[in-house]
């Protein structure tokens, strides 16, 4: 199973590094700005990496196998996620309109709306986990974050580059893997786990 994870994202990453190409030759009729190019190919090379890369356990992994810990299914944390991700983006909506009105124009006309909505993301779950050791998502099914290095509360450090993590864009597929362990779990040497 894994290795049909493996070759998935490594077609996906080839797929995206020929996209770029293809769009830089001028074919597709679009033009795209150098950043958003520069980032695909990144992306792309991130994926191939990612399907090649050996069987290494990360601190996170080592945890979870040394404490017999049951990680939570993947669609509680999908299911969690989302219902995060709601909240963050009415969060945003009102900061936007609010704005608007103050300001009389919209902030979100004149930025990229994802690089406005990062700063919410990133306070969002810090602020939260830090507290509490766990977000509003992770209550439905009484998940909490705990810290694979010290088998309990996470430091600040940790929780804020976990949630600066959340941020890379191939986060996501890290789910794709045996165990539904995210890359910002990996990162920040933590772990989530049913609360006893």
């Amino acid at each position: 199973m894994k290795a049909i994870g493996n070759l998935l994202i490594g077609i996906l990453g080839i797929g995206m590094i020929f996209f770029v190409i293809y769009n830089l030759l001028g074919f597709s009729g679009k033009d795209y700005d150098n950043g958003t190019m520069f980032g695909g190919i990144i992306f792309g090379l991130l994926l191939i990496w990612i399907s090649f890369k050996k069987d290494k356990k990360t601190t996170a992994e080592n945890y979870v196998k040394k404490e017999n810990i049951t990680i939570p299914l993947w669609w509680k944390r999908l299911i969690g996620f989302v219902v995060d991700f709601v909240i963050i983006l009415i969060i945003y909506s009102l900061f936007v309109s609010i704005s608007a009105e103050i300001y009389n124009t919209r902030i979100d006309k004149i930025y990229n709306p994802l690089l406005l909505i990062s700063p919410f993301i990133v306070f969002y779950y810090s602020l939260q986990e830090y507290l509490f050791n766990t977000s509003i998502g992770k209550m439905i099914f009484k998940l909490k974050v705990v810290s694979a290095k010290a088998n309990g509360k996470p430091t600040f450090s940790q929780i804020i580059i976990r949630s600066l993590s959340r941020l890379i864009p191939i986060d996501i597929f890290f789910y794709l893997f045996k165990r539904p362990i995210g890359l910002h779990d990996i990162i920040s040497k933590t772990v989530v786990i049913k609360k006893i």
